[in-house]
């Protein structure tokens, strides 16, 4: 359909659109405020698309002070009474990165990775630093950061696919509207993580107790 096509442009005329869709599809009229709201929610959500693909687009750069700026609120918002030894050091690790530098590990979200992590930490810095606490756990172990930079791309693919529109129509279409539902996903992960290590050991322990 050719109104999809131009939902897509950034300098799409919508009432054109929605004139157009109106006369094919003879839409009634008690409907036609209905169509032009949906049809600004399905153009908001496709330049929401658009800049987040810029963010992913754009590669973490350790000689951009931003970038490292950023980098460096994110340790101190999650381990606010530890400072850094140094910016290439093994402590990132406790925050759930997979070696000395950081900056590897955001090549598959760029710095959308790392707004989301930081968007977290800043807005919700208890819920950010008790599912880490849950992460670095002996028995529920798994690496935050890494876990949450999937997380973004499990929520992109959400709005890429367009399964996000009922939530992008109720609560906005804009970056802080997609980085709530990264926070409430990042939650329900670690819910979901630990009901299932808990759940596994339970049954361990049964299977352990009718083995021996």
């Amino acid at each position: 359909m050719e109104e999809n096509f131009q939902l897509k442009e950034s300098n799409c005329d919508i009432d054109s659109i929605k004139d157009s869709i109106i006369q094919k599809k003879r839409v009634p009229v008690d409907l036609q405020v209905n169509l032009l709201n949906a049809l600004q929610v399905i153009y908001a959500s496709n330049q929401l698309l658009n800049s987040i693909n810029d963010s992913i687009s754009t590669k973490y750069d350790s000689n951009n002070k931003e970038h490292e700026d950023k980098l460096l609120q994110l340790w101190s918002k999650l381990i606010p009474n530890k400072p850094l030894q140094s910016r290439i050091t093994k402590q990132w690790v406790e925050i759930g990165f997979q070696g000395n530098d950081p900056a590897t590990d955001f090549r598959g979200m760029g710095i959308q990775g790392l707004n989301d992590l930081l968007f977290f930490a800043e807005h919700y810095p208890a819920h950010a630093r008790s599912i880490l606490e849950h992460a670095n756990d002996p028995l529920q172990w798994y690496p935050f950061a890494i876990v949450g930079i999937n997380i973004t791309k499990f929520n992109y693919q959400l709005v890429e696919s367009k399964k996000l529109q009922l939530y992008l129509f109720e609560y906005g279409t804009d970056e802080r509207a997609f980085q709530e539902f990264y926070c409430y996903l990042f939650y329900k992960f670690d819910q979901f993580w630990m009901f299932t290590v808990m759940e596994f050991e339970s049954n361990k322990a049964i299977f352990d107790a009718n083995t021996r």
